[in-house]
């Protein structure tokens, strides 16, 4: 009776909140896509349980029927409703491309940093709009003034896309790179925060640390690392790529001065889609040539934008702040917690993650023992229907628990690893 009365307030939702303004009515009719796939209101849905409101949000992707996708962290799966919304989007810049561009389509471009800002915790004036991770720390890397000798402090822990920014300031203006070898798992925060502290000298001018690191999954306590900074004369940069849409961001209680993501990964949104967020106290140091023309959408320094593939974001991360960024972060944590527990059950691997709640995240990384091979269980996997992410230097694998995911899709990516270890 409980479980009727259940699916009857999922049902009523759907039927009573689409939201009819972005839908294709006739592509709803003829079937194109999956029922009620244009989004429903979630903020009406405090009376559904996360299992039902999960399973809503499952229902809403385009994922292969049966596929357990367990790589958010590499890309993530957009929702049926962005989708819908840029193909529309498409169609109709293309029948009057330069009105839409520059007009209507333009203007609703625009209103994406705004939404980006609420998502974030942030002020409108301190987001540019980018491609991606690399292309924000990119632009402000190779956009401020340095001196030979310089030192940025990182770890040996960074995505290759962020250590692009690090290595054109090395080669182009002699910046010394010093990397602090990471512990995994780590310990404690304080363990993260003396290995910050015993590492600044004085010639440190930059520290770029991830807010969840892509090996492990460590989630550095990126408030303290500012406080430890504060009052220096040091630019702190932070890769966010693993962490909106998984955790609840707020970059103004974070305190860092840069903090550059994607919105195709945990925000599950359109690809080639990011945001660059800069602090509006360092921003005259940021002289790039992308954003001499303002950080609008469009700019004369920008040129044309993919307006579509813009406000298809804009879509998403509608659709997520419906759903709740903490309520988000409660069920992609506890997923993990699952994750985890079941691994560290699996004889013959390694658990390489944090199990420390305030250092954990959604990513649940293991290695696996020498006489296993790391690209063999990938493939093995990949044709059984379990899609993972290799960690070819470390042997290793990574598991992304993301709020579409399930308890259920954990025990078939165990059961099969039990297989093959």
């Amino acid at each position: 009776m409980d479980n009727l009365i259940s699916q009857n307030k999922l049902l009523n939702t759907r039927r009573s909140l689409l939201k009819a303004a972005s839908i294709s009515t006739l592509a709803l009719v003829s079937g194109s896509v999956k029922a009620f796939s244009q989004g429903i209101d979630f903020k009406n849905s405090t009376d559904i349980s996360d299992n039902d409101l999960y399973a809503e949000v499952r229902n809403q992707l385009m994922l292969e029927d049966g596929l357990v996708y367990l790589n958010t962290g590499t890309l993530g799966p957009a929702p049926q409703l962005a989708f819908d919304k840029i193909s529309l989007m498409l169609k109709r810049l293309e029948a009057n491309p330069a009105i839409e561009n520059f007009g209507p389509m333009g203007s609703e471009m625009e209103t994406v940093r705004d939404k980006v800002a609420k998502f974030m915790g942030a002020d409108e004036e301190e987001i540019i709009l980018t491609r991606n991770t690399t292309e924000g720390i990119s632009i402000v890397c190779s956009g401020i003034k340095w001196a030979e000798g310089d030192e940025i402090l990182t770890t040996n822990h960074e995505h290759g896309g962020a250590e692009t920014g690090l290595d054109f300031l090395a080669d182009t203006k002699g910046a010394v790179i010093k990397k602090m070898t990471m512990p995994y798992p780590a310990e404690s925060k304080k363990q993260l925060l003396d290995l910050v502290k015993s590492s600044i000298t004085s010639k440190t001018k930059m520290v770029l640390l991830s807010h969840v690191e892509t090996v492990t999954g460590l989630r550095w306590p990126i408030k303290e690392v500012s406080e430890i900074l504060k009052g220096k004369d040091i630019l702190f940069i932070v890769d966010g790529a693993q962490a909106p849409g998984m955790l609840h961001i707020d970059l103004h209680d974070l305190g860092c001065d840069v903090y550059a993501c994607s919105g195709h990964k945990w925000i599950m949104g359109p690809k080639e889609t990011g945001v660059l967020y800069m602090k509006k106290s360092i921003q005259e140091k940021v002289n790039n040539v992308f954003i001499t023309g303002g950080y609008t959408a469009y700019s004369r320094s920008s040129g044309t934008r993919n307006a579509p593939i813009i406000i298809g974001f804009g879509d998403v991360l509608d659709w997520h702040m419906a759903i709740g960024t903490k309520r988000s972060e409660k069920r992609c944590m506890e997923l993990a917690a699952y994750c985890y527990d079941e691994l560290s059950k699996v004889s013959g691997i390694k658990v390489i993650s944090s199990k420390d709640p305030e250092l954990g995240s959604a990513i649940v990384s293991f290695s696996l023992p020498e006489t296993s091979d790391n690209g063999e269980l990938f493939r093995s996997m990949r044709d059984k229907g379990i899609t993972i992410k290799r960690l070819p230097q470390y042997n290793a694998i990574r598991i992304s628990n993301h709020i579409f995911t399930t308890n259920d899709d954990v025990d078939k990516m165990v059961a099969l690893l039990k297989e093959q270890v």
